[in-house]
């Protein structure tokens, strides 16, 4: 079985060189003018502050900017458009702004720009992913051009922290109340290192430097992100100077890639978690404490990491990583043991060999995702239960998740995991669906603890909820990627573990 899954990851994965290609990052003098990223699948939106996606916010991250940001190396907190920030109370927060900044069109960014962001965000009819981490936001106010206060209606310890991950980037007022937001969400205007150029959907985001970036010199002329869905197509891109940086490369191609002459992987351990979703939301098995113990039980994560992903990956026993300020190391792993999740599901009343299910999967979104999804399937074989896997195109994939229109199971990734207010805080609350499971006492113990405003007795708080989620098995909870990303020779850049694709860290040799 263990060769079987092995083989299942690697079939289709290792291609050969093909033509050797100009690099896409190369004139044909050979000077550097831009680079080309391969990606999985569009963005959703150009328009920031409104998806939680990955894909689509490594692209809008190159357009807009936000308040704080972090450390590449440290994670910890800095200051971005914003110079700082004081409590004034326990309610009330004031932010000072960076003098000078322009958004791409001319409109000067100052507190009025704040102002639009926070209204835009948690307005409704806007319908943001982000709503929910800032519904404590009672309202905004302009003290003057460069300070700006939030007035929370009750202790919001985290605020800071979700202005420094990406997502609420501060938008250009003017210009969005000019255009309208139809039309925004497809030409953006932000503060950030590159300018928008053009969007063929479904094909290339194209960005230019812009020459005032107000951090810094932008030495990467022209960045395009190039939809290419499949790993082994993307992978193939790389090889041959189609592209320049992808993520992802699969583990099985490391060699290939670094014996190319063309590019070279370059690693970093990645602070997001990748889990199996035991769907209760809707009426099913799952709905069964048992039969969801069972699958915690019968699915090998070990032998997945082995064999799926050649030991690119770090188990995780519970639900954040280990770069979580709320990791806990005392919760152990759930062992595999085959007997014990079939004597479970038998006391639940169900027959593994009767039983049928259905796994939601990506391709191309996560390392390996698809192989790994068809290899948990194989697992849950070995004890007769049928899984038929479904695997989606990404978009399609979250907005089935957001719909609640997947089966039993389902594979995500959450990211950057470096707070639980970021990941447990936003996974296990019932009206957000990426968890697949809601408990009205676990949301009450999570609620405590976003208010807690010592960060110390708030991580404690935090662990305690992932104590008492434990047997309830809402998930099976697989690993901390390593991520792999193939970047031409000629890119100076190093890989995140934040993930951000910022070209404005990259440079030419």
């Amino acid at each position: 079985m263990r060769d079987a899954l092995r083989r299942a990851a690697v079939a289709g994965l290792l291609v050969s060189l093909g033509a050797l290609l100009l690099p896409a990052g190369l004139t044909a003098q050979g000077r550097p003018a831009q680079v080309t990223i391969g990606i999985g699948s569009e963005a959703l939106t150009l328009m920031g502050a409104t998806i939680v996606d990955w894909t689509t916010n490594a692209q809008l991250e190159n357009i807009y900017d936000t308040l704080f940001t972090r450390d590449p190396k440290t994670e910890a907190i800095i200051p971005w458009l914003a110079t700082g920030y004081k409590v004034i109370d326990d309610r009330t927060w004031e932010f000072t702004l960076r003098h000078n900044i322009k958004f791409h069109d001319g409109e000067r960014f100052t507190a009025e720009a704040v102002k639009f962001t926070f209204e835009y965000i948690i307005d409704p009819k806007n319908k943001t992913h982000y709503l929910p981490r800032f519904k404590p936001v009672q309202s905004v106010e302009v003290v003057d051009d460069y300070r700006v206060r939030v007035h929370t209606s009750e202790p919001f310890p985290v605020l800071l922290s979700y202005l420094s991950l990406p997502g609420p980037f501060m938008l250009a007022p003017v210009y969005v109340q000019k255009v309208g937001i139809d039309y925004a969400s497809a030409h953006p205007v932000g503060t950030g290192p590159y300018k928008f150029k053009e969007w063929v959907r479904g094909e290339r985001l194209v960005l230019t430097r812009n020459p005032s970036y107000w951090a810094g010199p932008v030495r990467i002329e022209s960045v395009v992100f190039r939809v290419i869905p499949e790993f082994s197509a993307r992978l193939a891109a790389l090889l041959s100077g189609e592209i320049d940086v992808m993520k992802d490369v699969p583990p099985q191609a490391v060699e290939t890639v670094n014996r190319s002459g063309r590019a070279t992987v370059r690693s970093t351990v990645s602070s997001r978690i990748n889990y199996l979703a035991l769907e209760t939301l809707h009426p099913g098995p799952m709905q069964n404490v048992k039969v969801r113990q069972a699958i915690t039980y019968a699915v090998d994560v070990d032998e997945l990491i082995k064999t799926v992903l050649a030991g690119r990956a770090t188990r995780i026993c519970g639900y954040v990583g280990r770069f979580d300020t709320a990791y806990d190391g005392g919760l152990k792993c759930t062992a595999y043991d085959a007997r014990r999740a079939a004597r479970l599901l038998q006391e639940a009343g169900y027959d593994p060999g009767k039983l049928a299910l259905t796994l939601d999967t990506p391709n191309g979104r996560y390392p390996l995702d698809k192989e790994v999804s068809e290899a948990i399937a194989a697992q849950l074989g070995r004890l007769g239960i049928t899984v038929h896997v479904q695997v989606n195109e990404w978009r399609s994939h979250l907005d089935k998740i957001i719909n609640r229109n997947v089966g039993d199971m389902f594979f995500l990734g959450w990211g950057p995991d470096l707070e639980p207010v970021g990941t447990v805080a936003q996974l296990f609350v019932g009206n957000l669906t990426y968890s697949g499971f809601g408990d009205p006492r676990i949301e009450e113990m999570i609620h405590r603890a976003e208010v807690i405003v010592d960060p110390a007795a708030s991580n404690a708080a935090f662990r305690k909820v992932q104590e008492t989620l434990q047997p309830m098995a809402p998930w099976v909870p697989l690993w901390q990627q390593h991520d792999l990303y193939g970047a031409a020779t000629w890119i100076v850049w190093q890989p995140r573990p934040d993930e951000k694709l910022w070209m404005w860290e990259a440079s030419p040799k």
